[in-house]
């Protein structure tokens, strides 16, 4: 690991005259200035560091003494070989040992140096390339900690054209001659992280694999002086790309090309997810195993537009990644329970995971997500985790019945209506496993304002249950399952009774429809589920019972017994059951203005029907005395034909 601080000189010592004591020197009593450049060579995979050192001793004598300095130790990197050391007359002896953790190069000076005296010398050594990651020495990418040395100093960093150079920690800043600090007041304290990456140092892998939500297309771009990692990523694609998508339940994404870059760890987030500044490509860690790739690729679907909330995408992402790897015959980068324990003082809810929380708040991000993910799995089954994805895939609300969206997934590369959040997630788990989940996300999800509303979730929920379960296959008002999936539970509870309410006269009127032989309409359902219990629905109950009321009175004007003179005005009429029956059928169809029309149109024959008949039978006998008229005027006229003749 990299020190934040690190050691400059760590002692001299006051020498007696011959035959006197020895006593320690007062530590603070010199100066050691330096100048320390770092000369990156990637071609020979190397970084030649050189300490220019000038060093007066400023301890006074004591009396009856000398104070002298005869060796020199300064702190160099664990790394370092081939440390050397000499003055203007020559090569000086210089040896490495540990001393408290610390590497360090102890220089035996060619005299005593006594008070007020001055020597320069420089001290040499190599960092090679090797396999620690913070000290990589390549053509293709260059990682080192640089440091000041003495009690004042400065820093130069060379490297060769073509490198997009970046600092981490404190300030290098880019001169002519090269990278530089400027004058540091106190090196013990003073590191900058350096990070080189070649502008032209890719190689790349194409590949495609068939899946089923289409051909993923890939590139796979390694530095190119690791080739290997290259194939091996592409390889480890191939076989893993398939068994994500049948691990995570939904098809391929189809974002386009697949491309996944080594990258030089800069601002890298260990496991978690990382992009280009263009968005299109995926970043993997030089560093990293090959278990990250595959928790890299989860985020391809289980991405910031499919996923809100931080903890559930890593979460999953480590848990599918950690599935996924057993099936390829990878291991696990680490136990997420043991990390977890590790960085327990870094504890946070998960929910209130942020971008800023540290190096030990990342860790136990990290972990904690990981461990909650595999726990919610162990709790409610792989299957129920991926219909709980495929339910936000198809926009599903988590309080819509639990066997929707239960097969059939958005198409591919759709985005859910609303991301996926802490809330959201608790609540689809419990409507499609019917486990209870609130003492996991109690624990370690939830922040403290969502913690107190857990008791009136549960009340919310249990009447929700009751209130569909009395809705008999009618569900819940979308205004109900709006509320609880926002947890204003209090809206929810008003809302609920408002509903039972309104299901109640419902009940009555169902009696009413039942009664008369009417069906009740779509719309008295799609009423209740707009509104609930609201204005608009008790309006829509209103109307229908109004409505069947009237046809049950007309109904039984239509049935009743008729007189005479009303069942003649009826006979060459409209049909007052055929209206009645129109009537029914509009009813049943939803028309219900064209049902009260059919209604009133029944009631208007209804009502002329006595009239209609008297007039008709006036109009008979008018009739027959027409004809008996002309009768006997026919008669008469015959009688008068025959006496003539």
């Amino acid at each position: 690991m990299l020190r934040a601080t690190v050691l400059a000189i760590v002692m001299a010592s006051i020498t007696a005259v011959p035959g006197g004591p020895v006593a320690p020197a007062r530590a603070a009593e010199y100066t050691l200035e330096t100048s320390a450049t770092y000369e990156v060579r990637p071609d020979d995979r190397q970084i030649a560091v050189t300490v220019d050192v000038t060093f007066t001793n400023t301890t006074p004598d004591p009396p009856d003494q000398f104070s002298v300095f005869d060796e020199l130790k300064l702190a160099v990197h664990d790394q370092a070989i081939a440390i050397a050391a000499s003055d203007a007359d020559g090569d000086l002896t210089v040896s490495a040992a540990v001393e408290d953790e610390v590497n360090v190069a102890t220089i035996a000076l060619r005299g005593p140096v006594r008070f007020e005296e001055t020597v320069e010398l420089q001290l040499r050594y190599t960092l090679p390339d090797g396999d620690d990651p913070q000290l990589r020495v390549r053509p293709s990418l260059v990682i080192f900690p640089a440091w000041s040395f003495g009690s004042s100093g400065e820093v130069r960093v060379t490297l060769p054209e073509g490198y997009e150079v970046s600092v981490d920690g404190d300030t290098l800043r880019d001169r002519p001659t090269g990278f530089v600090s400027g004058p540091i007041a106190d090196p013990t304290t003073w590191l900058a992280l350096v990070t080189a990456v070649s502008e032209a140092g890719y190689a790349s892998f194409p590949g495609a694999v068939p899946l089923g939500g289409g051909t993923a297309d890939l590139q796979v771009r390694s530095f190119s002086d690791d080739e290997a990692w290259g194939e091996r990523t592409l390889a480890l694609l191939e076989r893993a790309l398939p068994v994500l998508e049948e691990e995570i339940g939904l098809p391929y994404p189809g974002v386009g090309e697949l491309v996944v870059t080594q990258a030089s760890g800069l601002n890298m987030t260990g496991i978690g997810e990382a992009r280009s500044a263009a968005g299109s490509e995926i970043l993997v860690a030089f560093d990293q195993p090959p278990f990250t790739v595959l928790h890299q690729v989860a985020h391809v679907w289980l991405s910031e537009d499919f996923v809100e909330s931080r903890w559930i995408r890593e979460g999953l992402a480590s848990e599918v990644a950690e599935r996924v790897a057993q099936r390829v015959e990878l291991q696990a980068p680490y136990d997420p329970s043991e990390v977890a324990e590790r960085e327990a003082e870094s504890a946070f809810p998960l929910d209130a995971w942020s971008a800023d929380a540290g190096a030990g708040g990342e860790a136990y991000g990290y972990a904690v997500s990981w461990s909650v993910a595999a726990e919610i799995r162990e709790r409610v089954g792989e299957e129920a985790l991926r219909a709980v994805l495929m339910r936000v895939s198809a926009s599903v609300g988590p309080y819509q019945p639990a066997d929707i969206a239960s097969e059939a997934p958005a198409e591919n590369g759709a985005k859910p209506t609303v991301p996926l959040t802490t809330r959201s997630f608790l609540d689809q788990l419990e409507t499609v496993s019917g486990e209870d989940m609130t003492d996991i996300f109690r624990a370690r999800v939830l922040s403290e304002t969502d913690v107190a509303l857990l008791d009136a979730r549960a009340e919310a929920r249990a009447a929700f249950e009751g209130l569909v379960a009395a809705s008999e296959g009618w569900g819940a008002p979308d205004p109900v399952a709006g509320a609880m999936t926002a947890w204003s539970f209090e809206d929810a509870m008003v809302q609920i009774e408002s509903a039972r309410d309104w299901l109640s006269q419902r009940e009555d009127l169902l009696v009413q429809l039942g009664r008369a032989g009417l069906s009740a309409p779509d719309r008295l359902q799609q009423a209740y589920r707009a509104h609930g219990g609201g204005a608009d629905a008790q309006d829509e109950l209103t109307g229908q019972r109004e409505l069947a009321q009237s046809y049950i009175d007309t109904a039984e004007g239509v049935n009743a017994e008729r007189s005479f003179v009303e069942r003649v005005g009826l006979l060459a009429g409209a049909d007052p059951a055929q209206q009645l029956r129109l009537a029914n059928g509009r009813f049943a169809d939803g028309d219900l203005t064209g049902s009260l029309d059919a209604l009133r149109e029944t009631q208007q024959l209804l009502a002329s029907a006595e009239p209609a008949g008297i007039a008709r039978l006036a109009s008979a006998v008018l009739i027959v005395i027409v004809l008996l008229a002309a009768a006997v005027l026919l008669f008469r006229r015959r009688g008068s034909y025959t006496a003539r003749r």
